[in-house]
C-alpha cells in the first residue's frame, strides 16, 4: 500500500494499484467485522481514475450500529487509530491508519447514510464518468499543492474550492 509522511504533501498520478489496495483493505475490515450490514466505499481521489491524488486511501463505511460497535472494537488490530465524532457531523466518526510517520487510510465511519456519506459517493460517480469535471478537478489540485505546500491549509482551500465545484457536480448528477 502506498503512504505519505503526515509532514509532506505530494499530490501524484493515478495509480492503478490503489483500486487493489482498496480491496485488499476492504476485505481485510470484512473479514475482521463481518460483511452483514456493512457497506464499505472507496472514496476521495484514489478512486477516480483521471485524478490526481495524495496517495492516501479514503475508505466511507456504511453500517448499523452492531457493525459500528464491531469495527470499533476491532479498528486496532486492522492497524486504525479511532478518532471519534468527526467534526460535528452527526453519526460521522473517523479513524487513521497510520505507521509512524506514514499515513495509509482515512477511515469514513458512517451510522446512517446522512447527505455527507451520499455528497462523497455522488461526488466520486460524477467525476468518473465526467472526464471535462475530473480534469478541472485534478488540474487545481495540482496547481493548489504547487503553491501551497502545507497540508492542512492545502485541505482548507481544496474543501472551500470543492464547496464551490459541488454546483457542477450536482447540475451534472441531474443530467443539465
Amino acid at each position: 500500500m502506498h503512504g505519505m509522511r503526515r509532514d509532506e504533501l505530494r499530490v501524484v498520478p493515478h495509480d492503478p494499484e490503489w483500486a487493489k489496495d482498496f480491496g485488499a483493505e476492504s476485505e481485510r475490515i470484512l473479514n475482521c467485522i463481518g460483511g452483514e450490514n456493512v457497506r464499505i466505499e472507496h472514496i476521495g481521489s484514489t478512486a477516480i481514475e483521471t485524478v490526481h491524488a495524495k496517495p492516501i486511501l479514503d475508505i466511507a463505511i456504511l453500517c448499523d450500529e452492531d457493525g459500528f460497535a464491531r469495527l470499533i472494537d476491532h479498528l486496532s488490530e486492522l492497524g486504525y487509530e479511532y478518532r471519534g465524532q468527526y467534526e460535528d457531523e452527526t453519526d460521522h466518526y473517523y479513524a487513521v491508519h497510520d505507521d509512524g510517520e506514514i499515513r495509509f487510510c482515512q477511515m469514513h465511519i458512517y451510522t446512517n447514510a446522512t447527505p455527507d456519506w451520499e455528497t462523497k459517493l455522488l461526488f466520486r460517480d460524477v467525476l468518473r464518468r465526467e472526464p471535462d469535471l475530473a480534469e478541472e478537478y485534478s488540474d487545481y489540485k495540482i496547481a493548489l499543492a504547487e503553491s501551497v505546500g502545507d497540508r492542512k491549509r492545502y485541505a482548507k482551500i481544496k474543501d472551500d474550492w470543492v464547496n464551490s465545484f459541488m454546483p457542477k457536480i450536482l447540475n451534472s448528477a441531474a443530467g443539465k
